[in-house]
């Protein structure tokens, strides 16, 4: 069984665990323990490799990113929007102060100013910020289980 064969989960059908590294796993632990449901699957917007719905506490990651390789970072980055949407449902950054190099930075700014609007901005920022960290795993579930209490 290679690294991404499609196994679900016996405590959460929808949540795909097994197509996932190891070390994706403390965040795919995570985000089920905090009500959160995973789907490799086409997200239900068009033109899109992941989305999350705060509203169905959802995250979709498209098929299609692991083919691309990118879908760690498609994961990394919805699971980021789902810690901001901790406390209330709300998408709102957390406010991780993180380091990037220049040119990281740069582009950042062109995908974030180019695809999202003025009211997105920060939001996404920080989710494109934090994918690229090598401690995102740690970050994020750390983030989840301060903010997403029951």
């Amino acid at each position: 069984m290679g690294p991404w064969t499609l196994l679900l989960t016996s405590t959460l059908a929808t949540a795909p665990m097994a197509p996932w590294p190891a070390d994706l796993q403390p965040l795919l632990a995570a985000l089920n323990r905090h009500r959160f449901t995973l789907k490799l699957q086409p997200p239900p917007r068009r033109g899109v490799y992941g989305l999350f719905d705060p509203t169905r506490r959802t995250i979709w990651v498209a098929p299609i990113t692991i083919a691309l390789g990118i879908a760690r970072q498609t994961l990394l980055h919805e699971a980021t929007h789902a810690a901001q949407s901790c406390p209330g449902g709300v998408v709102r950054p957390i406010g991780w102060q993180l380091q990037l190099s220049p040119v990281i930075e740069r582009e950042i700014t062109r995908i974030t100013h180019t695809n999202y609007g003025s009211q997105q901005l920060a939001i996404e920022r920080e989710a494109f910020t934090v994918q690229g960290q090598t401690n995102a795993v740690a970050l994020i579930v750390q983030a989840l289980d301060k903010r997403c209490q029951r």
